[in-house]
Formats: structure tokens, C-alpha cells, sequence
């Protein structure tokens, strides 16, 4: 049996400023081969995929891969050219037994909204209605009906941080074995629930998330069901389908599927008070991480969450460490100009520049900076956690600078904070170190939560704000939850 592989993966913020383009997609795009030396024995997407196929035995043939880290609207000549890239690939492929397609669910396209919903049914055209089309979803997933008319097998993340995407990846390929071998008829309903979930709340290993994915996966092991996903939604995409989403399948019983996917998603709704977010404001944060007897203290930016659209540019927590005259203290901040000011000055140098704040006025403003070129480096580390462990993470050119009693990790391109390889690549051992900012909601934990001696959340401005009413929704289906307080549901 032949199966083909491939995906487009990108989380789209449409408040961000920054659209998303080709340079942004070709660090990690993968054509055919490629896809086999680059992600094979990866806890990845691509690496669950291919391990389904040894083990199922069925014949993954690579066709093509791309992703980017999350940003704002996808430029629609970069859309069109990855849409077609693996369409083209796919055809190629063709004829095929399934076709198993990592996707994230929450990109948006300058003039598609619903970019995954086109992305499956393109290649549905390709393969045909008898073809079975398994999808790979991460749990902020704003899922269609449009998406799932397109598919017959469905799996998303149970967890976030997301230390299960590879388990989730195998999933989808032994469903999907399973479902042309004739063995199941996998069948789903889609149930959506008019309620808006900052990332913040998500955390599934902690209520209310927790005991929603422990319904959900009582009721997935009920007999003649398949699998259950729980998609938490991302808030951060104005667009009709955004929102919690609960997709259940069954083996053949849309009737049980229909029952389960509406017990869920009424459980979801009864807890929707149970996810309101309580942080700490930008000077109680950091007057209390400085007051901290031991360290490391993590101090969440998440207003600036990379993860969720941020431009990681954010200088709001930067300003206030240098306000403190915090000691031993770690930021990274994505700005180009002021790397290149560090390269000029070489290690040993002394940089005077402006740092931050140039994306956007959402952020806070441009920080002007005299410090100490610690290191150079490529930017370049593979992830060794639990969170996408043996991936390529390319920052770009990047440079440490010692400005007072911090460290600033100054990188070409914004890199998301979910692995401690990121802060040892440049040489900062992050385990030393008192003080730690990381621009991410929750996907950090999996990395920080084990070495941190205590977690500050602060309430930073930004792209990721945890206060939804700064943000003007014009495509989002209303009433919802919480921007509309006396919303009804069933």
C-alpha cells in the first residue's frame, strides 16, 4: 500500500502585523526525499507519519512539507505557491491507497479564512472521494466543516504543552491503514461551541482543560468509537469558525459519533467561567521575580507570545528588568538591525543601539542599548526535549549582549521558547541563571516548568493579549463567549 505524506503547517494571527512569505516557509520546507532525511526517527508530524507506515506496513511516499512559525496573515502568493507545491506533489504520487496530511487548523490567507478547509478539499479533488484523507491537527485548531467534509479521519493533540505529536501523527497513520484494509469506517461529527479560549487557559494537564480532556477520553475509549479530539480553538484568528471545537469519530455510527461530539462540547460550555485568566501586572511581575531568594524564575511574556503570532520583538519586560537593575537575567528579542549592529561590533565589542519594538506599537517601544558582545553564532539547534524532539530550529544569525546584570539574546528570526537547547546553543546555561523571560503562553512548560523554582505570568500588551476585548473582531461568528457575556448555547 501507497500513502502519501505531506502538510502545510502555520498558526495565523490575523492582529499581527507581519504577514507571513515565502522566506518565512523555506527554512523548513521539505520536497520528496527530503521529507525521509529530515524527519525520520523525529518525535515530529512527518516522523509519526513515516514510523505508521513501518509499522502498519504500508509505503509512505514523501511528496512536499512546509511550516512556519506563527505570524500573521499568509501572503497569498506564498499560499498559492505551497497550496500548489503539494497539490502538484500529490498528483505526482497518485495513484495512492491514503494520504495522511499534517496541518495545524488555524491558518488564515490573505482572502481564504479558512486555509486548512482549502488545503484539504484541493487535495481531495487530487485523490478523489474513495481515497481516505487522514489529518494531523495541533489543539488550537479552529476547525471547519468545511475541513472535515474533506476528511475521513481526523486526530488532533491531547495535550499542551504538546509533548504528544508524534503519538497523535502514528495515530492518524494506523487509522487510516486500518480504514483501507476495510477493517473500519471511520465516520465524524463536528460539534462547535460559540466560546473563545486564550492559549493561556489551555493548559490540559491543569482544570478547567484537564477535566475536559479526561470526559473526552472516558467517552473516545466507549465502545465503537475511534478517537475524540478536543480542539481549544485559537482567539488570536478573526474568522467565522474560530473557537472551541469538538470532533468525535466513530466506526460507522455518525448517530454515536453526533451524541458524543454534543456531550463534550456541553461540558466545555458549563465550564466557560472556570477559563477566565488572573496575571500579574508588568511591574508586580518583575519586582517579584527580582525579589526571588533563588532561581531560575520564569516570567511569562504573554502579550509577546512567539507561539501565538508575537513578533517576539516585545520590550515591555526588557525596559522593566533594566528599570530593576535585575541581575542574571535572561530575554530574547527577534530583531535583525540590532544583530547586525552586534555582528559589526564582533565578540568582545561594545554594541550601542536600539533594540525591539519595531514591528509594531503593540509591544512597546524601541529600547536604546550599550552593552558587550558575549557570542556569535549561526542560530541553528535541534530540539532534545519532549517537544518536537530532534527538529531543526533556525533563529538566524543570533548574538548575546550584556546589558547590566542581563543577558540579551538577540536573534535575525523570532524563535519560540519550547526548548532549553535554544538558550544553550549561544552558550547561556539556563539552569544558572535567575531570571528567565520567555515569550510563549503555555508550550514553554514542557522545557522550563522542571528546572523553574517558581512561574511569574504577567500581563503584557501585545498581539497575544489575554484581554480579547482590545481586540476588534469583524469575520468572528457572534454572539460568542466571553466578548458577548449573555451568549446562549443549546
Amino acid at each position: 500500500m501507497r500513502v502519501a505524506v505531506g502538510g502545510i503547517m502555520q498558526e495565523t494571527n490575523t492582529f499581527c502585523a507581519v504577514a507571513a512569505t515565502l522566506r518565512d516557509f523555506a527554512p523548513y520546507v521539505r520536497r520528496g526525499d527530503a521529507i525521509l532525511s529530515t524527519y525520520k526517527q523525529t518525535r515530529t508530524p512527518m516522523g509519526g507519519f513515516l514510523d505508521a507506515g513501518r509499522t502498519e506496513d504500508f509505503t509512505p511516499v514523501p511528496t512536499f512539507f512546509a511550516k512556519a512559525v506563527s505570524s500573521g496573515l499568509t501572503e497569498r502568493r506564498t499560499f498559492e505557491a505551497l497550496v500548489d507545491d503539494l497539490v502538484q506533489a500529490v498528483r505526482v504520487a497518485t495513484p495512492v491507497d491514503g494520504v495522511l496530511l499534517a496541518l495545524h487548523g488555524a491558518m488564515v490567507a490573505d482572502g481564504t479564512p479558512d486555509a486548512d478547509g482549502e488545503i484539504a478539499e484541493r487535495i481531495r479533488e487530487v485523490v478523489g472521494p474513495e481515497v481516505p484523507i487522514a489529518v494531523e491537527l495541533d489543539l488550537h485548531a479552529n476547525i471547519s466543516k468545511r475541513l472535515v467534509d474533506n476528511v475521513n479521519i481526523l486526530t488532533g493533540y491531547d495535550t499542551y504543552p504538546h509533548i504528544d505529536i508524534y503519538d497523535r501523527a502514528v495515530e492518524a497513520g494506523t487509522l487510516l491503514a486500518r480504514t483501507f484494509q476495510g477493517h473500519i469506517r471511520p465516520t465524524l461529527a463536528r460539534s462547535a461551541v460559540p466560546l473563545l479560549l486564550v492559549p493561556q487557559m489551555q493548559q490540559t494537564s491543569r482544570p478547567p482543560m484537564a477535566t475536559l480532556m479526561e470526559e473526552a477520553h472516558r467517552l473516545e475509549a466507549s465502545a465503537g468509537m475511534l478517537a475524540v479530539t478536543v480542539a481549544g480553538g485559537f482567539c488570536y484568528a478573526d474568522v467565522p469558525h474560530a473557537g472551541v471545537c469538538i470532533v468525535a469519530m466513530s466506526d460507522g455510527n455518525r448517530a454515536h459519533a453526533e451524541d458524543i461530539a454534543r456531550q463534550i462540547a456541553q461540558q466545555a460550555w458549563a465550564q466557560r467561567e472556570a477559563f477566565a485568566v488572573h496575571n500579574l501586572s508588568v511591574t508586580e511581575g518583575v519586582a517579584r521575580a527580582v525579589r526571588a531568594k533563588s532561581g531560575p524564575v520564569i516570567v511569562a511574556d504573554v502579550g509577546d507570545n512567539i507561539g501565538g503570532g508575537g513578533p517576539g520583538d516585545g520590550t515591555v519586560l526588557f525596559r522593566q528588568l533594566m528599570a530593576e537593575d535585575a541581575q542574571g537575567a535572561v530575554i530574547a528579542i527577534a530583531d535583525a538591525e540590532a544583530v547586525a549592529a552586534a555582528v559589526e561590533a564582533g565578540v568582545g565589542g561594545t554594541m550601542r543601539t536600539t533594540v525591539g519594538g519595531k514591528v509594531d506599537d503593540r509591544h512597546g517601544a524601541p529600547v536604546t542599548v550599550s552593552g558587550v558582545v558575549r557570542a556569535i553564532t549561526d542560530g541553528r539547534y535541534v530540539n532534545t526535549g519532549s517537544y518536537m524532539t530532534g527538529a531543526v530550529v533556525e533563529m538566524g544569525r543570533s548574538a548575546v549582549v550584556q546589558v547590566g546584570g542581563i543577558e540579551l539574546l538577540l536573534t535575525e528570526r523570532k524563535s519560540s521558547p519550547f526548548d532549553l537547547e535554544q538558550l544553550r546553543s549561544v552558550g547561556i546555561d539556563p539552569t544558572q541563571r535567575q531570571i528567565i523571560v520567555v515569550k510563549a503562553a503555555i508550550a514553554w512548560r514542557a522545557a522550563y516548568e522542571p528546572i523553574a523554582t517558581e512561574i511569574i505570568e504577567v500581563d503584557t500588551p501585545g498581539v497575544t493579549s489575554t484581554d480579547l476585548s482590545t481586540f476588534t473582531y469583524t469575520r468572528l461568528r457572534r454572539p460568542i463567549y466571553p466578548l458577548d457575556p449573555d451568549t446562549q448555547y443549546l
